[in-house]
């Protein structure tokens, strides 16, 4: 039965690649070469058609569809138009459907993310995921989309494979300017998304075997303790400019603690009395409830502003930085401390958190027995700062060693 093109609308198509045999070719030129699809019908109905460089065959090699279930000529052709569109974007963005499995097995990669979502999601609703846990895989996901949407156009899962993983890593390191950490970070991302793909049945095996994280060795920690002279100078210029966000300062710098966890203190978790603020398992990194002592000194400036005079069920920070119902972003922390840094000309490497290595390393320095900064910190030890202790009982009282302890800030 003869073949005719179909009438109108249908152009005949240029080609991208007008040798039929590219056997002397390979490599990515060679698998890019393709005709433009076009739309045929015959006695049997409508299908698309055209030709892409096969590898394993060394040569062009023609591939149909049929579009039969669509009903009516009409609409059979409109929808012809659409995915003609498509594969030709496709094909210019380097696509091979020699590569994978027929395209209607494919798995549309954008598809399997907004899975990846909806499944962090849960995770966060049902209490698996902390808040900044999720918060953190939100953004690698859209870092990622970024490079796809500028560097390297993705469709289907298989083209989520070790090149793509580099390549991005490459992207989040080199051209994004990240240091070192954050491309590690970034890549125990993509161990977890492959993870996630494979228990799937999305991918055989994770594209990330193979890849290792850079040393830690090798780099230099982007976080640096500043100098006790410009500690001064930051707690006289936030005392004038800043009241409300030194307290945070204090509360990092003498009692160690988290932004995160600043963020979900309530008022009731301080007891004056006995010197000492109890962080709930819930509120904490290591879901472990710990009981740290309040120096003398930040009592009385939480005191001062009035922090303290606030309903007891009310966050110590809420807009502003002032105590209130509503829960705040960490990110508040940053913002007020980029205003700060850039007032005092601060050097980049002297980050907000930076406030709690300072606060330590001058803890020791001043001579407060290792186990008592030990214990205020939270820490097994001062090298290992990731792994924590249940030491502090609720309702012990502070230790006095602190109490009365005054620092530079």
């Amino acid at each position: 039965m003869s073949k005719k093109m179909c009438p109108e609308n249908f152009s005949t198509p240029k080609k991208s690649g007008n040798n039929p045999n590219l056997t002397n070719q390979s490599g990515v030129h060679a698998a890019r070469q393709f005709d433009l699809p076009v739309y045929k019908e015959n006695g049997a109905g409508g299908y698309i058609e055209f030709r892409a460089y096969d590898p394993e065959r060394g040569k062009m090699r023609r591939k149909t569809m049929k579009i039969n279930r669509v009903k009516g000529v009409t609409n059979r052709r409109t929808y012809a138009r659409r995915v003609i569109k498509r594969l030709t974007e496709q094909l210019n963005n380097g696509w091979n459907p020699w590569i994978a499995n027929d395209t209607g097995d494919l798995i549309v990669f954008d598809d399997v993310v907004k899975r990846y979502e909806s499944h962090i999601e849960k995770m966060l609703a049902s209490g698996y995921y902390r808040k900044e846990t999720y918060d953190g895989y939100k953004s690698y996901v859209k870092i990622m989309r970024e490079y796809i949407s500028k560097k390297r156009p993705t469709y289907y899962v298989y083209q989520f494979d070790r090149s793509f993983c580099v390549d991005f890593l490459d992207y989040v390191f080199i051209e994004r300017d990240n240091g070192a950490q954050t491309r590690n970070n970034y890549l125990n991302f993509l161990r977890v998304f492959s993870g996630f793909l494979v228990e799937k049945g999305y991918l055989k095996s994770k594209p990330t075997d193979g890849i290792s994280p850079i040393s830690k060795r090798l780099y230099k920690k982007e976080r640096e303790c500043i100098p006790l002279d410009v500690v001064g100078r930051i707690a006289d210029y936030c005392r004038e400019k800043e009241p409300d966000f030194l307290f945070a300062c204090y509360l990092l710098y003498y009692c160690f603690i988290r932004p995160v966890e600043m963020t979900r203190l309530k008022v009731r978790h301080f007891n004056l009395k006995a010197c000492t603020l109890t962080i709930p398992g819930e509120l904490s990194k290591n879901k472990t409830t710990q009981t740290i002592t309040l120096p003398r000194k930040v009592i009385q400036y939480g005191i001062d502003i009035g922090v303290f005079s606030a309903p007891m069920d009310d966050y110590i920070f809420s807009y502003r930085l002032k105590p209130g119902s509503v829960e705040i972003d960490p990110k508040h922390f940053r913002d007020h401390w980029d205003n700060v840094r850039q007032a005092l000309k601060l050097k980049k490497e002297w980050k907000f958190y930076s406030l709690k290595d300072t606060g330590i390393t001058e803890m020791c320095d001043r001579n407060v027995a290792p186990r008592h900064v030990k214990d205020q910190a939270r820490h097994s030890s001062l090298a290992i700062t990731d792994i924590y202790l249940q030491k502090s009982a609720k309702n012990a009282p502070g230790n006095r060693n602190i109490i009365g302890y005054d620092g530079a800030l």
